[in-house]
């Protein structure tokens, strides 16, 4: 394997969320290179193409994850994964494009066995890693011929020197050749040096119609993806909702379309007024009840819209919110509007984020001149003590100019779908060291508040790692696969939203009488390891853990307010009791208190920590409990080894 690129070569000036990337595969010890574009890094303009090696995938996501990227979902691109980075600073998104295979066209239907063999010959560039000359001029004359099906003016200066730099005798050249028939690769080279590029579209089509090989027709691919893409892109998981509050004038609709614009995500824009001038209007205001009965129907209507978005993966954004109906007044119209209120909020899906704009109320009554200044000022007061009432809500100057509110806006999303992303190097300096501590609350839960060695795995993002690295500058990154030395282990290990085989080596790594905190969050669709708190805190027990007790994290992992023990009734009860003044939150109370007297609570809770102690029994770091167990639950009794626990289900099939 190559020797990786040392710290000290100079090398291309590189956008820090990219260099942070290219880092974190740097680590995984498997080859990756730059497909092309080294002399575009320092702030991309177009996509970053990346190839890696094929054992990777299983590790990308957490790997870019780690360093501030959130994945796209792309069904029907062939090996494509799309990652997305925001840098609030200098309001600038990065998009990777990996694949794993070298494949060609529009529809990635003309694939090839290469990838392996570029990612042997590779060279680096510094930090970066190339494909050796020759493969980086083939690949960019096929993407250009195959992909793109003819050479545009921009390109025709890197096509020549590619073709310059490139020769039949190649080792990619003969496959070419092999693949479509003798003579084409020197074809391809002589159209572009002689300037013929008139011709290039018509070889194009000669060389598409004449790829062979493959696991399929090519066509029959290229009509699966075409089918594929009909989907949409999606993020992963339920797509969060942003809703955004404020009296008219602040600017709401405005923020939202500039969102949608400058998000390059998949997105759904949901409109929510209610009262609106609709195109039915002039026939049936006159008809008693028409309001009230197209109130209702907005409701429904925008409520499973939203809703439906949502779980297809979107990030829905939501102008005007059911939160509204809590401002005082709102329950003074009769018995009917409390009704439409009522519905309002069983209907209409909570915001995961919620923007509540602030301008004073001449500002707001210069943009539209409705109601008065006065009158508007009135409003914005109430939306102020609204918005200190509600979790998660964010209080955003809305009398700046919107270029500036939206970056804000941004940077709050962004921060949701990657908790941590970016946020350290945009916190001020003073207080910088405080906000990396807030992320340590965990550590109240230790008998030692400054352990001696930190090992951490998962969705960690670089703030967090920053804060760890407060407790130890060598804190260590624990991988799937990578068990740590025997005697060399560490004291605390915290997991982020781990899978099974990082809790399996994080178990290894972890050394007598140390702890382990496993931060997760209930998932039905998780498709490795328990799905909810209590299915890790029955993980924990029977890998031999001690001491295992669990804590709701409330509200939420990323706006952690309390660390709530869940067996503790009179912590609970002291939580729930600060929320009753959210809707349903009487409900949701006692719901809550049903599920602790049934000893449900660690099944219901969405979102906490588990703590666990590796007993100090002197046994190796092998992973096993103290019934003599190896971790993966397979008895030594001389019953089959098929990874069954004693009680005859597999530890990745917890159904909790």
């Amino acid at each position: 394997m190559p020797t990786p690129p040392s710290a000290v070569e100079q090398g291309p000036v590189t956008e820090p969320n990219l260099a942070a990337a290219l880092h974190a595969l740097d680590g995984a010890g498997l080859p990756w290179l730059l497909l092309r574009g080294e002399d575009d890094l320092a702030r991309p303009s177009g996509d970053v193409d990346l190839l890696v090696a094929r054992q990777l995938l299983p590790r990308l996501d957490g790997l870019l994850a780690s360093a501030g990227f959130c994945r796209v979902h792309a069904p029907g691109h062939g090996t494509h994964r799309f990652y997305f980075c925001y840098s609030a600073g200098e309001d600038f998104w990065v998009k990777l494009d990996v694949v794993s295979d070298i494949a060609f066209g529009p529809h990635q239907q003309l694939k090839t066995p290469w990838a392996s063999g570029c990612l042997a010959r590779r060279v680096h560039q510094g930090p970066v890693w190339l494909p050796a000359p020759a493969d980086q001029a083939w690949l960019q004359l096929l993407h250009l011929v195959l992909d793109k099906g003819q050479i545009s003016p921009q390109k025709i200066d890197a096509a020549r020197k590619a073709a310059e730099v490139a020769s039949p005798g190649d080792a990619v050249a003969g496959l070419i050749d092999r693949r479509i028939g003798p003579g084409t690769a020197a074809h391809v080279l002589d159209l572009v040096l002689s300037g013929g590029f008139d011709g290039v579209q018509a070889m194009a089509a000669r060389m598409k119609s004449a790829w062979a090989g493959g696991s399929a027709v090519p066509r029959l691919i290229a009509a699966r993806n075409t089918g594929l893409r009909l989907l949409g892109a999606r993020l992963r998981g339920r797509g969060p909702v942003l809703g955004v509050m404020g009296p008219d004038g602040a600017g709401k609709t405005t923020l939202l379309h500039g969102l949608q614009a400058a998000i390059p995500l998949p997105t759904k824009y949901v409109y929510m007024g209610m009262w609106g001038a609709g195109p039915w209007d002039a026939r049936f205001e006159r008809i008693p009840g028409w309001r009230t009965a197209k109130k209702v129907l907005r409701l429904i209507r925008g409520g499973l819209v939203a809703r439906a978005y949502s779980l297809l993966g979107r990030l829905v954004l939501m102008d005007r919110v059911a939160y509204d109906a809590l401002l005082p007044g709102s329950g003074d119209g009769g018995a009917v509007h409390k009704a439409t209120n009522s519905l309002a909020f069983t209907v209409v899906q909570d915001p995961d984020i919620l923007l509540v704009l602030d301008a004073p109320g001449d500002v707001m009554f210069g943009r539209k001149g409705e109601h008065s200044a006065a009158i508007l000022e009135g409003w914005r007061r109430a939306y102020r003590t609204l918005a200190d009432r509600l979790p998660g809500s964010s209080l955003i100057d809305a009398a700046q100019p919107q270029e500036l509110v939206r970056r804000q806006a941004t940077g709050i999303v962004w921060r949701r779908l990657t908790p941590g992303a970016g946020a350290a190097a945009e916190a001020p300096a003073a207080a910088l060291s405080l906000h990396l501590w807030r992320l340590l609350d965990w550590r109240f839960l230790l008998p030692d508040l400054l352990p001696r060695t930190v090992g951490y795995g998962g969705a960690v993002g670089p703030e967090r790692e920053s804060a760890l690295r407060l407790l130890d500058p060598e804190a260590g990154v624990i991988r799937p696969g990578h068990d740590g030395e025997q005697g060399k282990g560490y004291e605390v290990v915290l997991l982020a939203v781990p899978d099974l085989a990082l809790f399996r080596s994080a178990a290894a790594a972890l050394e007598p009488g140390g702890w382990m905190c496993v931060e997760v969050r209930r998932s039905l669709l998780r498709r490795s390891g328990p799905r909810t708190l209590k299915g890790w805190k029955r993980a924990l027990i029977r890998a031999g853990f001690q001491d295992v007790g669990v804590y709701w994290n409330a509200p939420t992992l990323d706006r952690t307010a309390r660390i709530v023990p869940v067996a503790s009734a009179a912590a609970i009860g002291h939580t729930l009791a600060l929320h009753r003044d959210v809707r349903f939150g009487a409900s949701k109370a006692f719901a809550a208190r049903l599920a602790f007297t049934l000893h449900l609570f660690d099944l219901a809770i969405p979102e906490g920590s588990v703590l666990g102690r590796r007993p100090l029994d002197g046994r190796p770091l092998d992973g096993r409990p103290l019934d003599g167990r190896p971790l993966d639950g397979r008895p030594l009794d001389g019953r089959p080894l098929d990874g069954r626990p004693l009680d005859g289900r597999p530890l990745d099939e917890e159904p909790l």
